[in-house]
């Protein structure tokens, strides 16, 4: 080859080669342009998602303090699990939630135009509700009385752990550190706070395994409380009441499915201990709510005290269960 032409093939390979740096710079330029939009558009359905989300807890939690206003105007002396506050709401539509059966006999006079509104909708969100008996579980605190350990409640807890098969001493640490956290409340010490809510007992020695095993048969509330016989599970009945087999409870349980106890007497027990530990109605309750738009959901936990006709919101706590976008984990 001439010098000649091998000065014209090294034009040609440097004009190559920098037309495909330029091609490249431009692509990279363009993909993080790209990319940029994609998350600003991302931040903002995300952030929207979290405001609708919020907007909606509010009201459905509003709701659900009505329902137990309500029922304390109709039947306020007794609560039970065959009341209108107690029955779950499960994925139901959230303008059927709000607007009631007539949401869904519009859409149907609608007809393909709103199977056509439904189909164009990016989300539509789905409400689940679900109130409980906060006092059909045995409280954590009924174990402390005037800053010493209750020996009837603690008697309770121990049957409690027996029939779970819980470890003995969990129950031993966790009442000795609740009894030390009261005395220590307002004094320097160095000792484990006062918990407020279900999750801190493991401060006071409980493991995360044995905290699940008594989720559904003990809570936390701000204050010492009967147990409503009305709600309370067959363990809890077992544990009350410690001349009790479980056929005793399942029997006492199915008493009241067929009338709920108006009176403690009507439970038909003749070893009640102490005329405090056991009641038919209830002022504390517990609400689980989510709401789900469309791949997300967002998760509410609240515990509600009714005190006649007010009822108000001791505290609440959310949880996203679901991202709401690719944005929210950026």
């Amino acid at each position: 080859m001439t010098p000649v032409k091998m000065r014209q093939a090294r034009c040609s390979g440097s004009a190559l080669l920098a037309a495909l740096l330029t091609v490249a710079l431009v692509a990279a330029f363009a993909s993080r342009a790209f990319w940029q939009e994609w998350r600003s558009i991302e931040v903002e359905t995300a952030e929207r998602g979290r405001l609708q989300a919020t907007w909606l807890l509010d009201g459905t939690h509003d709701w659900a303090r009505a329902r137990l206003r309500d029922d304390a105007l109709q039947s306020g002396a007794v609560d039970d699990g065959g009341e209108a506050w107690a029955q779950p709401v499960v994925n139901m539509p959230l303008d059927d939630f709000f607007a009631g059966s007539g949401a869904t006999q519009d859409r149907s006079a609608m007809g393909d135009g709103a199977e056509k509104a439904d189909a164009d909708a990016t989300a539509r969100p789905f409400v689940s509700q679900q109130l409980s008996d906060a006092q059909g579980k045995m409280n954590v605190l009924n174990l402390l009385e005037n800053q010493a350990l209750s020996p009837l409640w603690l008697q309770a807890f121990d049957k409690l752990f027996e029939v779970l098969k819980l470890p003995p001493e969990q129950l031993v640490a966790l009442s000795q550190n609740l009894r030390q956290a009261s005395v220590a409340q307002g004094v320097a010490a160095v000792t484990p706070l006062l918990p407020q809510q279900m999750s801190q007992l493991v401060w006071l020695g409980l493991e995360p395994a044995t905290l699940v095993a008594l989720q559904a048969h003990v809570t936390l509330l701000p204050s010492r409380t009967p147990v409503n016989l009305n709600s309370a599970s067959v363990e809890v009945l077992q544990s009350l009441l410690p001349s009790f087999k479980r056929t005793d409870a399942e029997h006492v349980v199915a008493l009241r499915l067929v009338t709920p106890f108006q009176t403690v007497a009507d439970a038909g027990i003749s070893d009640l201990q102490s005329e405090g530990q056991y009641s038919v109605n209830s002022r504390f309750f517990e609400l689980h709510t989510e709401i789900s738009l469309g791949s997300g959901c967002v998760a509410e936990n609240a515990l509600l005290q009714r005190d006649g006709r007010n009822v108000r919101t001791l505290w609440r706590r959310r949880a996203i269960t679901n991202p709401l976008s690719l944005a929210s984990i950026l």
